[in-house]
C-alpha cells in the first residue's frame, strides 16, 4: 500500500457557473435600467390634448 493520499475527481466548476449567471443577472439589469431610462415603451393612447373636443364633434 502507498502512502500517498488519493486524489479526487475534479468537482465540478461551480464558481465559473456563479460568475457567469451573476453577469447574465447584471447584464439584464442594466438593459432594463437603460430602457426604463430612455423612456421605454409607450403604449399608443391619446392624450386628452390630442383627441377633438366636443364642439368639434357636433
Amino acid at each position: 500500500m502507498t502512502t500517498e493520499p488519493r486524489r479526487r475527481p475534479p468537482a465540478p466548476d461551480r464558481d465559473r457557473r456563479t460568475t457567469v449567471c451573476a453577469a447574465l443577472f447584471l447584464a439584464a439589469s442594466a438593459a432594463a435600467l437603460v430602457y426604463v431610462l430612455l423612456g421605454g415603451h409607450h403604449d399608443p393612447v391619446e392624450s386628452p390634448d390630442d383627441a377633438p373636443s366636443n364642439a368639434a364633434r357636433g
